[in-house]
């Protein structure tokens, strides 16, 4: 039996150490989420850095591991990190990642160069449209033929997969960019609102109706709380920040009017009603599409007075 400690931190994510292999403990350890990470030498749970403890599993993952004659021990910290701290971090693991892949990239041209040189070296002594002759007497240059054919197969499929690598890395940089833009951050920041909501109603829950997890779903719902919280606060300063750059929050029903000219998504669409929080614009047929504020890029507006509200 071994004695396993299991740990979360923002930083590192859960982690279960002491195993040995053998020992029985994986097959419990794989039943709450945890997987084995060669590269950390342990199991841990995936997508666990940077977010509330999954108090229920590794509860239950524990106490499991305990009945199996295991020593375990379990140490939760969850408070949240800096923002900065945490999109630094993200950025280093991605810049890691495109490292990867150009490796990659560069490994598989490699390889496929010389599995195109070995198809080559196999038939070259082969003069050229040589007839295979039937039967058991053309058997060797069939199967000579075959194997190059299907060794230029491999390497067309590795030239293939090297050449998509750099595409790879340009879609990782423009989804990294994508994820900074002040319309994403406030549809982010939204929908973290929403969840924090929704945490508030499942705690209140837990007051009329307690059952035997209750205690550690309390301090599951308050861990996720207390990361959505600092996660909101992070965006929000984004969002100032863009604000006063003046590429963010410059368009709202204030400043809007029906049949104005507004760019949405790279076309000009004219709208048909301000709302608080969207903007309707017409489609050309009997429906309106709706758009959230963050989403306009752009005005052309014909009124004398632009930032007069209209009722």
């Amino acid at each position: 039996m071994s004695d396993i400690e299991i740990t979360h931190t923002h930083e590192d994510g859960t982690l279960a150490t002491g195993t040995d292999k053998g020992d029985g403990a994986g097959p419990i350890l794989k039943r709450y989420g945890f997987r084995w990470g060669f590269n950390l030498g342990c199991y841990y749970i995936r997508d666990s850095r940077d977010r509330a403890a999954r108090r229920v599993a590794i509860n239950a993952a524990a106490e499991d591991l305990r009945a199996a004659g295991h020593t375990v021990t379990a140490d939760i910290d969850d408070i949240p990190r800096d923002n900065t701290a945490v999109r630094a971090d993200k950025h280093e693991r991605l810049e890691d990642r495109r490292t990867g892949l150009a490796a990659k990239g560069q490994r598989l041209a490699a390889e496929s160069a010389a599995l195109h040189a070995r198809s080559d070296a196999m038939v070259e002594h082969l003069p050229l449209g040589q007839p295979v002759a039937p039967g058991r007497k053309g058997r060797a240059h069939r199967n000579l033929l075959e194997r190059s054919v299907d060794t230029a197969i491999k390497g067309a499929l590795a030239a293939g997969e090297a050449e998509r690598m750099p595409a790879r890395i340009v879609a990782s940089r423009r989804a990294e960019a994508r994820a900074e833009r002040p319309d994403v951050v406030a549809r982010r920041v939204a929908k973290m609102e929403a969840d924090v909501r929704r945490l508030d109603r499942r705690m209140a829950s837990l007051s009329l109706y307690p059952s035997a997890n209750s205690d550690l779903l309390r301090e599951q719902y308050e861990g996720e709380r207390a990361t959505l919280l600092e996660r909101i606060k992070g965006d929000q300063e984004l969002l100032e920040r863009a604000k006063a750059e003046g590429r963010f929050g410059q368009y709202s029903r204030g400043n809007v009017h029906q049949h104005d000219l507004v760019k949405i998504r790279g076309q000009w669409r004219q709208v048909a009603r301000a709302n608080a929080k969207t903007v309707a614009v017409t489609t050309g047929y009997t429906w309106t599409d709706k758009y959230g504020w963050e989403e306009v890029r752009d005005l052309r507006c014909a009124h004398a007075a632009p930032d007069a509200a209209e009722s």
